[in-house]
């Protein structure tokens, strides 16, 4: 979901975002008031939106680093329903890995650097519950 010019490629495949729905729009609004104490919040101009029926349901080891995000991009992540913990590791592996556990209505931002430094995943774990993810982007437009 996004703004018309928000089109990106993730694993050969490209996606055109569908217009905001009131609702999401005011949530990152939200976020970007959240976000921007100091004046630096991007504009987000995109949301993925990911649901996770249960602790089955995974995604593995990435970095938010494509080429249509910029060289130093910044995400807010706002989870809702089930808890589960974002398990993060350095790329360069000079600590060991680590969770952040998420609950309802948390927000994180990653902010610049996080994406150059490290990779986070959402590991299974014997959680019930469902949980979506909404993380806002800053999506550049194509030329």
């Amino acid at each position: 979901m996004g703004d018309p010019d928000a089109r990106y490629r993730y694993s050969g495949q490209g996606f055109l975002p569908v217009p905001w729905h009131p609702p999401i729009a005011d949530l990152r609004d939200r976020v970007v008031n959240a976000v921007d104490a100091a004046g630096t919040a991007p504009r987000f101009n995109s949301v993925l939106i990911n649901r996770y029926a249960d602790g089955n349901d995974r995604m593995g080891w990435h970095s938010d680093d494509e080429p249509e995000l910029g060289g130093d991009p910044q995400i807010a992540a706002v989870s809702l329903g089930a808890e589960r913990p974002l398990r993060f590791r350095w790329k360069n592996r000079q600590a060991p890995a680590f969770n952040l556990w998420l609950s309802h209505g948390s927000l994180l931002v990653m902010g610049p650097g996080v994406q150059s430094r490290l990779q986070h995943a959402l590991l299974p774990r014997r959680i019930p519950g469902l949980r979506i993810s909404l993380t806002f982007r800053h999506v550049l437009p194509r030329g």
